[in-house]
């Protein structure tokens, strides 16, 4: 951040005594600060309306409570600006970067967020990465082709606004009221909606779900073994592990150290990282459902906005990271979704939980020793198809897989558990809930018994059927017991 000398602050001051005088109607003239350094400056509670901001730079600038509808911040830099109750009401935010930026309580209707040409004859949109815009009022607001990640829009309105092809990838919609919003390439997790968003989001068209390229497994394995070179000579020979957007498959990680990898919105549900390191990694806005962390260590690792619904966590360590010297660096589960994760014996000591999803988590023998509960929430339900989903009380598990044959067709399993199972099901029509099938199921090459499932929710967006078993026959109950360890089994 600059510093700015004793006569460009000066001249500044008189810039904004004039734009005082001219939104006035009393002489003066309106602002023109286009590409000035106003960084840090304390700039809250001004009349800025019209103002011309083009490209300023406005980084940590104080804000709150200014006056700036209508005004000119095509380009500008806002990064980590206060504009806490702030009118921006129809303002041209083209292409402004508002990463982190905190813009709780503004009011924004009317705004225009869109991707702009800028003076190079580039196109640029604006950045509201992690941008704190609870409560504000987005009303009629263009945010197409905006990547709104891991912003806080809870209680934010958001009626009537451009959501077309915004990015809005762990953002939180607590709250959030979307009547009338208009979707079309929207790439929103559904995960984080309530039920009546999730029936307006669907019933609007035109939302998708993340998508990410598959790495092979072969390929991650020579990427985790330069980790590891990366990591035993202090950087000076390997790479580390930096990817983002890609979905994981294998076992190369299971069992590695990954510390310091950086590994942003990838794909590892279901994966086995038992006993995995990987401390002061950064796995923000990743999915993990249903993956087997057990007694992994993650300590001091950023897991923000991250997707652990169903993950098994029992013994895993999220503790802080001792630095030296006394201090510490906690792992950062802020707006993580834990949602009927298993976190036996797990330690979270001083982890950052504020606005988690912990309903449905087992925390048995779990040390919160240290951690602030105020904002965590515990939602009894997690959107899955159009009604809630059937939360099945029994452990799941992802390995071995547990598939099924029905008809000439065999369908792989997401997970399972002594109570059912959730399989993929891409193809239409996909069976009806309530519908009983009679399938028989299969391990690798080897086939178990024929058994009797009842399907209780599907999801066409995502093509996944959940099923419960009819019933526990004593053979059925037997073949579960001979895939899992004996601490597994049911009695």
């Amino acid at each position: 951040m600059a510093q700015q000398s004793e006569l460009e602050i000066s001249e500044i001051n008189a810039e904004l005594v004039l734009h005082g005088k001219w939104v006035k109607g009393v002489g003066g003239r309106r602002a023109d600060l286009s590409f000035r350094d106003l960084s840090g400056l304390t700039l809250r509670k001004l009349r800025l309306d019209r103002a011309k901001l083009t490209g300023a730079s406005l980084s940590h600038a104080n804000l709150s409570e200014s006056d700036l509808s209508g005004a000119d911040l095509f380009g500008a830099d806002m990064e980590g600006a206060n504009l806490t109750g702030a009118n921006l009401t129809g303002a041209d935010l083209r292409g402004a970067n508002l990463h982190k930026a905190i813009l709780s309580h503004c009011t924004l209707r009317g705004a225009d967020f869109r991707v702009g040409r800028t003076a190079a004859g580039g196109e640029s949109s604006a950045r509201l990465t992690e941008a704190q815009m609870n409560r504000a009022v987005l009303c009629e607001a263009n945010l197409s082709g905006c990547d709104m990640s891991g912003a806080d829009l809870n209680d934010a309105d958001l009626a009537g606004a451009d959501l077309s092809r915004t990015v809005l990838v762990g953002a939180e919609l607590g709250g959030a009221n979307l009547d009338n919003a208009r979707f079309g390439g929207t790439v929103i997790d559904t995960s984080r909606l309530s039920p009546s968003q999730y029936a307006m989001v669907t019933a609007a068209g035109g939302a998708t779900e993340p998508t990410y390229r598959e790495l092979p497994a072969d390929q991650l394995r020579v990427l985790v073994d330069a980790h590891g070179a990366w990591m035993a000579s202090d950087a000076r020979q390997g790479k580390r592990l930096d990817i983002e957007g890609l979905r994981l498959t294998g076992s190369a990680l299971a069992g590695r150290d990954i510390s310091g990898a950086r590994l942003r919105r990838c794909a590892l549900a279901g994966l086995s990282l038992m006993r995995t390191r990987m401390d002061m990694a950064d796995l923000s806005y990743s999915d993990l459902r249903g993956a087997l962390l057990e007694e992994a260590s993650l300590r001091g690792t950023n897991l923000r906005r991250t997707n652990l619904a169903g993950a098994y966590l029992a013994g895993a360590c999220f503790d802080a990271m001792a630095l030296g010297s006394g201090r510490t660096w906690p792992a950062n589960l802020d707006g993580a979704i834990l949602h009927d994760a298993d976190l036996t014996n797990a330690s979270l000591a001083g982890a950052i939980m504020s606005n988690a999803d912990v309903g449905g988590c087992i925390l048995q023998g779990t040390s919160l020793r240290g951690v602030d509960l105020g904002s965590v929430k515990r939602s009894p339900w997690t959107p899955e198809g159009p009604g809630p989903k059937e939360r099945r009380k029994m452990r799941r598990f992802t390995t071995p897989p547990l598939d099924f044959v029905f008809g000439a067709q065999r369908y792989v399993t997401v997970d399972w558990s002594f109570g059912g199972l959730c399989v993929r099901w891409p193809q239409q029509p996909q069976p009806k809930r309530g519908e009983t099938l009679s399938v028989r199921l299969v391990v690798g090459e080897a086939y178990g018994p024929q058994v009797g499932l009842i399907v209780t929710a599907t999801n066409q967006q995502r093509g996944t059927v959940s099923c419960r078993f009819l019933s526990l026959e004593e053979d059925l109950k037997t073949h579960l017991n001979s895939l899992l360890p004996a601490r597994y089994q049911k009695k």
